[in-house]
C-alpha cells in the first residue's frame, strides 16, 4: 500500500489535549477525527473490536478451537455468555456494549461540527456528514443482529439531556438503521480517488441495508413468537412471520449488485462460464478475500497496521511464521472437524472424513490424498500437518525456520487424543500472494454475500430457480459443478453450507447459525461435542509437521462446548442493566 494510504487511518490525537474548536479549526483536523471514526467502527466484530480480550468469533462458533485457558473464548465456550465482566471488558459476551456508544458518538461530533471548518467547501462537508451518518449505521447494524431493540440515540449526548434512554423495540431500531442508511446513501460518492478507497461509498451503505434486512427476515427476529419467554417481547421479536421482509431484502440485495455493475465491481472469475466450474478459481478466491482494493469488495477495514503487538486482527488471524514464531498465544486456535466437513472435494462431493469410534487409524496417505482433493476454497484458507499453504508459497510453508511448534495433535494413540487446539490446521485465508506481509485487511462487504442472500431470499419465497441462479455463481466460481437441488428444505440447507465456507473466518459464521436458528447449533456448531483429527508421528521425526513424519490420523472428541437458548442473542452487561433503564435479553 502506498503512504496515502496508510496515512488514511492513521490515529489523530485522542489524548484529551484538545477541544471542539481546534479540531474544526482546519480541514486537515476534521478529517482526522474523521478518520478515527472510521478506525474506531469498522472494526467491530473482530478481534480487539469485540467484547472479549483474546479469541475471535471463530473460537465460539464451531470453527476453530476454543484457544487457551486465559482467553474469554475458553470461557464462554466452557460456560456461556454472561452479562458479567469477563476477559478485562464490559461483559462476558462477543461484542462491547459500551463502546458501540462513545464510537456513535465520536460520528455525532464530527457530523454535528464539520460545518464549523472554515477551509472546507460545502460539498464536502456534505459528504462527510453523510460519512457519519453512515457509520453510525453500520453499529445500529450490528447491534440490531446482536441484541435485538436497543436504545436509539440521534445526536451526541451532554450532561444536559436526559440519559435515561431506554432501549427502543426490535422494529424501531430496524426503522432508524434503514433512516440512517437511506440518509447516508443519498449524501455518499459512488467512488473515491485511488488514495481513499476504504471510505463510505453509496454501494457500501446500500450493502449495510441488504444485511440488515437479511437479519429482519431470518426466523430469530421474523416470528409470531420469541425464541425464549419474556416480559418485552418487542425488544426480541417482530411478533409476526411475514413473508413481505424477504421481499425486501431481495429489493435490498439486487440494487447493489445494480449498482457494482455500474460502478467497476464484479464477482472475481477470471475462468468460468455461465453455469461452469471455474478453472481459476483457486486464484479468483484467493484474490477476492486478500487482495488489498480488489473488485469484489465493496469495503475493507483499512487497518494496515504493522506493529503486532498491537494489532489483534494478525495477532488471531494471521499464523505465518514471521508472527506465530515469536509467539504462543495464537497455536492452539487449529480448525475443529465439526467445520472441515463442510467443504467439498474439489468434485463437488462429499468428502469422507474419519469418524469418532472407527475401528481403526486411517494411514497418513489417506490424510495427503483427501487434502489433495479438497475444493479449491480450502487449500486457499489453510496451512495443516502434512501439507503447506498454497496462497502463498515460499513463506507460510513448514520449511520455513522458526515455526518452533507442532501444528497438529502430534504424540497419539489410536484411538486416544493427545490434546486438543491444534486441530487439522490454521486459517492463512487472507495472505494470498503476501509475501512476508503480516497485517490483512479484513473484508466488510464482498460481492459474495450479495448473491449468496439473494439465493437464500429467493429460495425462502419458493423462487428456486432464482435461488440456484445466484447461489451458483458463486458455487461455480469456487470451481465446483453446478447445484441443481428444488426442494425448498434441502436447498436451504446447501445455501447454508456455502455461506458456511465461502465466508470461513469472515465473521458471518457466529451470527448466521443463530439467526437461522439452526436444529444442531448445540449439537456441534455452537454447542455440543468438538472434534479434532489426531495425528501420530515418527517418534525420532526432527519436524513432525513433514508428510514424511506422519504415519496415522483419526478424528477424537476434543471439548464439549456449551449451549443455552439465552445466547442468541447477546447480554447487555449487567452494569447497565443495575442503572434500571436498560432491560436485559431474556435467560441472562
Amino acid at each position: 500500500m502506498s503512504s496515502c494510504e496508510e496515512e488514511f487511518l492513521e490515529k489523530p490525537n485522542t489524548s484529551g489535549t484538545v477541544d471542539l474548536n481546534e479540531v474544526y479549526s482546519s480541514a486537515i483536523n476534521a478529517r482526522n477525527a474523521l478518520m478515527n471514526c472510521y478506525r474506531s467502527v469498522l472494526v467491530q466484530g473482530w478481534p480487539s473490536g469485540i467484547g472479549i480480550g483474546h479469541g475471535a468469533l471463530a473460537s465460539i462458533s464451531g470453527i476453530h478451537s476454543k484457544g487457551y485457558n486465559w482467553h474469554g473464548t475458553w470461557v464462554i465456550s466452557d460456560s456461556g455468555l454472561s452479562p458479567n465482566p469477563l476477559d478485562g471488558n464490559d461483559s462476558g459476551g462477543a461484542d462491547n456494549f459500551g463502546n458501540n456508544w462513545n464510537v456513535i458518538r465520536k460520528c455525532f461530533l464530527v457530523k454535528e461540527n464539520i460545518d464549523m471548518v472554515p477551509d472546507m467547501d460545502e460539498n464536502t462537508k456534505t459528504i462527510i456528514k453523510a460519512e457519519c451518518t453512515g457509520l453510525i449505521a453500520y453499529r445500529y447494524m450490528g447491534m440490531f443482529y446482536r441484541y435485538g431493540g436497543v436504545p436509539i440515540v440521534t445526536k451526541s449526548l451532554t450532561s444536559n439531556d436526559d440519559l435515561n434512554i431506554a432501549r427502543a423495540s426490535l422494529q424501531e431500531t430496524l426503522d432508524y438503521t434503514l433512516q440512517l442508511c437511506e440518509e447516508a446513501i443519498a449524501g455518499l460518492p459512488s467512488e473515491w480517488p485511488a488514495d481513499q478507497t476504504g471510505r463510505l461509498t453509496k454501494g457500501a451503505v446500500m450493502a449495510m441495508k441488504a444485511r440488515v434486512l437479511m437479519y429482519a427476515a431470518r426466523p430469530l427476529f421474523n416470528s409470531t413468537t420469541p425464541y425464549l419467554s419474556y416480559d418485552h417481547n418487542e425488544l426480541i421479536s417482530f411478533g409476526t412471520a411475514d413473508q413481505d421482509r424477504w421481499q425486501d431484502a431481495i429489493s435490498a440485495n439486487e440494487k447493489v449488485l445494480e449498482w457494482a455493475q455500474l460502478n467497476g465491481f464484479e464477482l472475481i472469475n477470471s475462468g468460468g462460464s455461465s453455469g461452469e466450474p471455474n478453472p481459476n478459481a483457486f486464484k479468483d478466491y484467493a484474490t477476492a478475500t486478500s487482495t488489498p482494493g480488489n473488485k469484489e469488495v465493496i469495503l475493507a477495514y483499512k487497518y494496515d497496521e504493522t506493529n503486532q503487538w498491537n494489532n489483534y486482527l494478525s495477532y488471531y488471524l494471521n499464523y505465518s511464521p514471521y508472527w506465530t514464531a515469536n509467539r504462543w498465544d495464537t497455536d492452539n486456535l487449529g480448525l475443529l472437524s465439526n467445520f472441515l466437513s463442510n467443504y467439498y472435494r474439489e468434485d463437488g462431493t462429499d468428502q469422507s472424513w474419519p469418524q469418532v469410534g472407527d475401528d481403526a487409524a486411517r494411514p497418513a496417505s489417506d490424510w495427503l490424498a483427501r487434502i489433495d482433493a479438497m475444493e479449491p476454497r480450502f487449500k486457499a484458507d489453510h496451512i495443516g500437518p502434512g501439507f503447506d499453504a498454497a496462497n502463498n508459497p515460499g513463506d507460510f510453508n513448514y520449511s520455513v525456520e522458526g515455526w518452533g511448534r507442532s501444528l497438529g495433535n502430534y504424540g497419539a494413540q489410536f484411538p486416544s487424543g493427545s490434546g486438543f487446539g491444534k486441530g487439522s490446521g490454521f486459517s492463512v485465508k487472507f495472505f494470498y500472494q503476501a509475501g512476508s506481509r503480516t497485517w490483512f485487511e479484513p473484508p466488510l462487504f464482498r460481492l459474495a454475500e450479495t448473491y449468496l442472500n439473494l439465493a437464500e431470499a429467493y429460495n425462502e419465497v419458493g423462487n428456486s430457480s432464482q435461488a440456484l441462479s445466484n447461489l451458483n455463481v458463486v458455487h461455480n466460481r469456487a470451481g465446483l459443478p453446478a447445484i441443481t437441488e428444488t426442494n425448498q428444505g434441502a436447498l436451504r440447507k446447501i445455501i447454508q453450507r456455502e455461506k458456511a465456507i465461502e465466508f470461513y473466518m469472515e465473521n458471518q459464521r457466529y451470527y448466521d447459525v443463530k439467526h437461522w436458528m439452526l436444529e444442531d447449533i448445540g449439537d456441534g456448531i455452537i454447542g455440543g461435542q468438538m472434534r479434532e483429527m489426531q495425528f501420530e508421528v515418527e517418534p525420532t521425526a526432527s519436524n513432525k509437521n513433514l508428510a514424511s513424519s506422519l504415519i496415522y490420523y483419526w478424528d477424537s472428541n476434543a471439548y464439549i462446548a456449551y449451549w443455552n437458548p439465552k445466547m442468541f442473542l447477546e447480554p447487555i452487561p449487567q452494569s447497565e442493566v443495575n442503572k434500571g433503564i436498560i432491560v436485559q435479553n431474556p435467560g441472562y
